[in-house]
């Protein structure tokens, strides 16, 4: 450990961290543009200069200084903020106008350090240079030439992150700018990470551009849906419809950065046609004659089978579990789909919590399965054919109208994977917290609750959801990961 000085406090820092590392792992406020710590330090904005040991002729770039013993580090004396006002305004020089048009607006670095660091006013007089808008880098991004401070952190994010140079800065001086380089369009399928990483709002989505204001927008710090990866995101819903995903960094997970498919996902999960209530044989039914029906269906459980969705949560399956046991019903079946992975994030299994469903009892349908008697489908899922041959009845617990919804001897209501609470396991056994950033109004109550309710008999008298799903888990998935805090026995 390295003992110094930030500010007139002396602290304790890693061997090896540098002076901005240690400023921001103790809250002070140190503006920068091109570090990123997914990506490395480069030291080319120059936003982060400090001074160190009274050396006030030659400030030091913090982002590529390591911190050294008994260094006494100042980052708001004068001659700091001198130099950050300095920079500021050379930054909003050239750069345009146009916060009130621009999809970075709220969320923009430029604008919150203009705001806090920077000078108040121009003295810049003179027309300010064009340069080219709207520029075509994919079929998913935007450049806009005008904005760009030359950070390089997107070039940066493909050479360190992605090893590939699909775009690069041309020319020197006050004409240097990204470009593409020679094969043409960006076609990485990663390439919308450079968005959420541009500071300044050069690089728009395309899917996103001029859809929603971010400071109209509720956020909800959760889980992407789309794979066995688990990428922690935040999603953004607007009206009760989904408006954009974006990664949320976790070190031990996906670091900074999400797959392009997974998000631009999220419209997936606005519904229109949605499964509001209950319907028993063919008509509209009270949830007590839902229940009625499925238990009456059911019978002692022989000859039944229960397929989950691997989108439910732990807590999900395990009152799905304890209902099946309940009822006699000993074949638990989940129903993981895949699609094709790649060597960074994305994985083959294209569910969130496979391995939530695997550590609960629930197996794959194997391939020489033959139709049970009843099924019980919960959850969004694929259903082999095979298993709809001659069944007495299906009941369906679904969030969408479908043509096996439509068909189901009992429908009951179901909540995406947006809509829910509670944990997933990701494909490398790490438990994550998920959180509803949608609510699906009247008529959709949580899904465990409807096995609850299902449940006349031998429901687990746990004060939370969570406890009872923690026991069933020990000793086969490590309680690690962040928690999801407690699921409440209610209907809610």
């Amino acid at each position: 450990m390295i003992t110094l000085t930030i500010n007139g406090e002396t602290t304790e820092v890693e061997d090896g961290k540098t002076i901005l590392q240690a400023c921001l792992e103790r809250g002070v406020d140190v503006p920068y543009y091109c570090y990123h710590e997914d990506i490395g330090i480069d030291g080319n904005c120059r936003m982060c200069l400090v001074e160190v040991n009274g050396n006030t002729d030659k400030l030091t770039i913090s982002c590529k200084q390591p911190c050294g013993e008994g260094m006494d580090i100042q980052t708001e004396s004068p001659e700091v903020k001198k130099a950050r006002k300095g920079v500021l305004e050379f930054y909003l020089i050239n750069h345009p106008l146009d916060c009130t048009i621009c999809d970075e607006a709220g969320q923009c670095p430029l604008q919150d350090y203009a705001y806090r660091h920077g000078p108040g006013d121009s003295r810049f007089v003179e027309e300010k240079r064009h340069a080219d808008k709207r520029v075509e880098f994919s079929d998913k991004v935007l450049f806009d030439a005008e904005r760009c401070i030359l950070c390089t952190r997107c070039t940066r994010f493909f050479e360190n992150v992605r090893d590939s140079r699909p775009i690069g800065v041309c020319e020197m001086g006050g004409k240097s700018t990204i470009t593409l380089g020679p094969n043409g369009k960006i076609e990485d399928p990663y390439q919308l990470n450079i968005v959420d990483i541009c500071p300044v709002g050069a690089l728009t989505s395309r899917a996103q551009r001029f859809m929603q204001r971010v400071w109209f927008m509720d956020f909800a710090e959760t889980v992407c849906p789309g794979c066995s990866k688990g990428c922690n995101i935040q999603a953004g819903a607007y009206q009760g419809q989904l408006k954009r995903f974006e990664p949320r960094r976790n070190a031990d997970v996906n670091k900074s950065w999400m797959c392009d498919d997974g998000r631009l996902s999220f419209d997936t999960y606005n519904l229109d046609d949605r499964v509001r209530g209950f319907r028993a044989l063919g008509a509209d039914a009270t949830i007590e004659q839902a229940v009625a029906a499925v238990r009456k269906a059911v019978g002692d459980g022989a000859g039944v089978a229960v397929l989950a969705s691997t989108k439910n949560t732990c807590e999900e399956l395990f009152a799905i579990r304890t209902w099946a046991q309940g009822k006699g019903v000993t074949t638990l079946w989940h129903g993981a789909s895949t699609w094709a992975g790649d060597d960074f994030l994305k994985q083959d299994d294209a569910t969130p919590n496979t391995a939530g469903a695997v550590a609960l009892g629930f197996v794959p349908v194997p391939a020489d399965a033959t139709a049970p008697r009843g099924l019980i489908v919960a959850g969004d899922v694929d259903i082999p054919e095979h298993l709809l041959d001659g069944l007495d009845f299906l009941v369906v617990q679904a969030p969408q109208v479908g043509m096996l919804a439509e068909g189901a001897t009992v429908l009951l209501p179901g909540r995406t994977a947006m809509e829910k609470r509670g944990t997933w396991i990701n494909h490398q056994g790490i438990r994550q917290e998920v959180r509803p950033a949608l609510d699906p109004g009247a008529g959709v109550p949580a899904d465990w609750a409807l096995w609850r309710d299902l449940a006349d008999a031998g429901w687990p008298s746990f004060a939370h959801l969570r406890a009872a799903t923690d026991e069933a888990l020990a000793g086969v998935v490590p309680s690690g990961g962040a928690p999801a805090g407690d699921v409440v026995e209610t209907s809610a």
